[in-house]
C-alpha cells in the first residue's frame, strides 16, 4: 500500500513547480520513486479514470480498460495506435515536447474531442521517470459540452433515419420554422437543393410547392388549423400536377412533449399513385362484373316488351295498310330494331366472359362496337368512316376481347379529338393481307383505326402501351386502354403498331392471323337470315302447339302469329300449369320461355327427360339472354333449338314449321307418355 500511495502523489504535482530543479537534459518533473511493476499495473489497470501511457511520438504504449472503452480500442490494437488519430483536436507531440523539455508553463489540461465529435479533456498526470512516457488521464468534458455533442449526434442519427424513410417528411416548430425536411420531400415536389434550402419557414415552403397542386390551398390547410390551435392527427390525399401527375397521401399530426403539450407539427407524404391506379382498375373490374350480373336481368326485362313491339309491328307491316299507317308501322319497327341492337351490344360488352375461340367476323365486331358509341360520337361532332372489306375471311378468336380492342382504339381516338378541338374524323378500315415470309405466306386480317387528331409526341411514343401511362387529365383515362389492346392482340398471335406525326393524326394497325374454322355442328338456333327460306316451303304443316311463357304480351304475340299460320295454339303463363296441360292432352310442339318463376325452362326440360317423354325432342326455347354462361351451358350440350328475344316473326314461323314437320312424321305423342312425363315432373319437384 505504501507504494501505491507514492504513485498517486506525483499525479497531483505540477511539472512546472519552481522548487524542483531539473538536471540538464532531464525530465521537467522531479524523479519519483518508481513503483514495482506489479503495484503499478494493479493501480493502472484498476483505476476508475481513463489512463493512457504514450511515448514522445504520441504512440500509445498502454491503456487501461476504462481508456480502451472510451477510445473504443481493442486489446490487440493498443500498441499500434497513435493518440492523435483518436484525438484529432489534440497535439500530444507538441505537449510532450513542452512537458519534457521544461518550456514556459503550458496548460496541464486541454479540451479536445474524439474522432466521433464527442468532447473530451486530456490531463497530464506525470512523466514516468526513466521512460520519458507521459501518463495522461482522459475525461469526458463538461455537462453542457456533452449535451451539445449528444444533441448533434442525435440530430445526425435522426436525419439519417428520416432521410432513409421512403416518405417526404416536414417537421415545423410552433413558430412555423422548418426544423427538418427530408430529401424525399424535395424529390416528390421536384425541388432543387438550392431553392429547397431557402425555405426556412413553412410559408416559404408553401410558396414553393403550392403551384404544383391541383388545389393549392389544400397544402397549407392542416398547418393553418394547427397554428390556430385546432390541429388534430389526420390523413388526406393531395394531387400534384408537376413535375409529374401524382397522388400523395399525407399524414399530419402535432408533436407533443412528455406533458402532452404541442411543441411542433409533423407531416409525412407518401406517393400512392400506383396503388390508386390499381385500386381504380380493380374498382372498374368490380363494376363491370356487377354490371355483367345485372345486365342479364335488365336485358330480359327490356327484351320482353321489345319482342312484343317488334312482333306486332311486323304483323302490321304484313297487312294491307294505307301508306301513312304503313310508314308509321315501319318507323316503330325500325326504332324497336335499334333498341334491340343496343341491348344485344350491351350484353356482348358488359358481361364478363371466359376467353374462348369461336368463329368471328371482324367486320361484324366493328359494326357492333360502333353501335355502342354511335350516339356519343354523333353528339361530339365526330364523324366515322367505315371501309370494311366485303371478302374478309372469318377466323377463330374471342369475340368479346376483340370488341374490347376495337372499342378501346375508338375511344382513344375520340378522346384525342375532343382534347384537341372538340370534333374530328375517324376512319376504320379492314382488309385481307397475304404477307411473304421465310416459311411461306401468312394469312392475316388487318384492322386500322385512324384519326385526324393532334398525333402522339415523339417523347412519349415509346410509352403509349405501358400500363397506367396516360396524358389525359385525371378522371378521363386510367392509362390501361392501349395496354389492354396490346395484351389481347398478343394473346391472339397478332401485332399492333402505330404511325403518328404531330399535328397529322394517328393510325393504329392491328394484324390478326386467320385461323381456319373447324367444321362442327352448331346449335340449332334460328336467326333472321334463315327466315328468307321460310317462304320457299310449299306446304305448312298444321299442329297443336302449347306456349309456356310468363310474360302475357309475349305469349299473346306468339299465339297471334301462329294462329295466322293456321295452328291450334294454347298459352299458359305458368310452367306448372304447362305440365298439367301436357298430362291431359297431346301436343305436337311446345314453345317455352327459358327464364320463368317457380319452374324455369331447364327444370321443365329435365322433367320431360326424366319421364322419357318424346316431347323433349319437340320443344323450342325462347330467351332474352343467350350470352349468359348458364344459358349456353344448358342449350349447347343438348343441341336444343332456341330463339333469342326479340326475334323476328319469320324466325318464329320457320322454327315452328321445321319442328312440326319432324313431330308429325313421328306421329302424335301418346297420352301414356305424356302422363308418365307429368308424374316424373311431379316427382322431381
Amino acid at each position: 500500500m505504501k507504494q501505491v500511495e507514492e504513485l498517486a502523489l506525483p499525479a497531483m504535482a505540477d511539472p512546472t513547480d519552481a522548487s524542483r530543479q531539473p538536471a540538464p537534459q532531464s525530465p521537467a518533473l522531479p524523479p519519483v520513486s518508481v513503483p514495482t511493476d506489479a503495484a503499478f499495473n494493479a493501480v493502472f489497470d484498476s483505476s476508475a479514470e481513463a489512463l493512457v501511457l504514450v511515448d514522445t511520438a504520441g504512440a500509445i504504449q498502454r491503456a487501461n480498460p476504462r481508456a480502451r472503452d472510451l477510445l473504443r480500442l481493442k486489446d490487440a490494437n493498443v500498441r499500434r495506435t497513435i493518440l492523435g488519430e483518436l484525438l484529432p483536436g489534440a497535439s500530444p507531440e507538441q505537449l510532450s515536447q513542452h512537458w519534457l523539455q521544461g518550456a514556459p508553463p503550458v496548460p496541464q489540461t486541454m479540451e479536445t474531442s474524439l474522432a466521433s465529435g464527442f468532447p473530451i479533456r486530456v490531463t497530464l498526470r506525470t512523466i514516468v521517470p526513466g521512460t520519458r512516457h507521459l501518463l495522461l488521464c482522459l475525461e469526458e468534458s463538461s455537462v453542457v459540452q456533452r449535451a451539445e455533442a449528444r444533441w448533434r449526434q442525435l440530430e445526425a442519427e435522426l436525419r439519417t433515419v428520416l432521410d432513409s424513410v421512403p416518405a417526404g417528411i416536414v417537421l415545423v416548430d410552433l413558430t412555423g420554422r422548418v426544423r427538418f425536411s427530408s430529401a424525399r420531400f424535395g424529390e416528390l415536389f421536384g425541388l432543387e437543393a438550392r431553392e429547397f434550402a431557402k425555405s426556412g419557414h413553412f410559408e416559404d415552403l408553401a410558396h414553393l410547392v403550392a403551384e404544383r397542386f391541383r388545389n393549392p390551398e389544400s397544402f397549407t390547410a392542416p398547418w393553418k388549423a394547427f397554428s390556430h390551435g385546432h390541429g388534430e392527427p389526420g390523413h388526406d390525399e393531395l394531387e400534384i400536377m408537376r413535375p409529374a401527375r401524382r397522388v400523395l397521401e399525407r399524414f399530419a399530426r402535432p408533436v407533443l412533449d412528455p406533458e402532452g403539450r404541442a411543441v411542433g407539427w409533423l407531416e409525412l407524404y407518401s406517393d400512392v399513385t400506383g396503388e390508386r391506379q390499381i385500386q381504380s382498375k380493380m374498382l372498374q373490374t368490380e363494376k363491370m362484373a356487377a354490371l355483367g350480373q345485372l345486365v342479364s336481368g335488365i336485358a330480359h326485362e327490356l327484351n320482353n316488351p321489345l319482342t312484343t313491339i317488334m312482333g306486332y309491328a311486323q304483323l302490321l307491316l304484313g297487312r294491307e295498310l294505307p301508306p301513312t299507317q304503313l310508314s308509321e308501322a315501319g318507323k316503330v319497327y325500325q326504332e324497336a330494331e335499334r333498341a334491340r341492337r343496343i341491348v344485344k351490344n350491351l350484353l356482348y360488352f358488359a358481361r364478363e366472359n371466359k376467353p374462348e375461340r369461336t368463329r368471328v367476323d371482324i367486320n361484324e365486331i366493328v359494326e357492333r362496337t360502333l353501335a355502342l358509341r354511335s350516339y356519343e360520337l354523333k353528339v361530339e361532332n365526330i364523324s366515322v368512316e367505315c371501309d370494311l372489306a366485303p371478302d374478309l375471311p372469318v377466323t377463330m378468336a374471342d369475340p368479346y376481347q376483340l370488341q374490347q380492342v376495337v372499342l378501346n382504339l375508338l375511344v382513344n381516338a375520340e378522346q384525342a379529338l375532343l382534347e384537341e378541338r372538340g370534333q374530328g374524323h375517324v376512319r376504320i378500315h379492314t382488309c385481307h393481307l397475304l404477307h411473304g415470309a421465310p416459311y411461306g405466306p401468312r394469312d392475316r386480317i388487318l384492322l386500322e383505326v385512324s384519326d385526324d387528331g393532334p398525333g402522339i409526341p415523339r417523347e412519349i411514343a415509346s410509352r403509349i402501351f405501358d400500363p397506367f401511362f396516360t396524358t389525359k387529365p385525371s378522371g378521363v383515362g386510367t392509362g390501361l386502354g392501349l395496354s389492354i389492346v396490346y395484351g389481347i392482340v398478343q394473346q391472339h398471335g397478332g401485332e399492333v403498331t402505330f404511325t403518328s406525326q404531330p399535328g397529322s393524326g394517328t393510325k393504329f394497325s392491328v394484324e390478326l392471323p386467320v385461323v381456319a374454322v373447324p367444321a362442327q355442328e352448331r346449335p340449332a338456333s334460328f336467326h333472321a337470315g334463315a327466315a328468307e327460306s321460310a317462304g320457299s316451303s310449299t306446304a305448312v304443316p298444321v299442329g297443336r302447339i302449347l306456349v309456356v311463357e310468363d310474360e302475357p304480351t309475349v305469349a299473346q304475340l306468339i299465339v297471334d302469329v301462329l294462329r295466322e299460320e293456321g295452328h291450334h295454339v294454347e298459352a299458359v303463363l305458368d310452367s306448372q300449369e304447362g305440365l298439367t296441360r301436357l298430362s291431359r292432352g297431346h301436343y305436337d310442339l311446345v314453345v317455352c320461355d327459358l327464364r320463368m318463376p317457380r319452374l324455369d325452362g331447364p327444370a321443365f326440360y329435365d322433367a320431360l327427360v326424366r319421364a322419357c317423354s318424346s316431347m323433349q325432342h319437340h320443344i323450342i326455347f325462347i330467351t332474352g339472354d343467350t350470352l349468359a354462361p348458364r344459358t349456353l351451358e344448358f342449350l349447347e350440350p343438348h343441341g336444343l333449338p332456341y330463339l333469342a328475344k326479340p326475334f323476328l316473326v319469320e324466325e318464329l314461323k320457320l322454327a315452328v314449321n321445321r319442328l312440326l314437320e319432324k313431330s308429325l312424321r313421328e306421329g302424335p305423342v301418346s297420352e301414356r307418355t305424356v302422363a308418365a312425363g307429368n308424374r316424373g315432373a311431379e316427382a322431381g319437384n
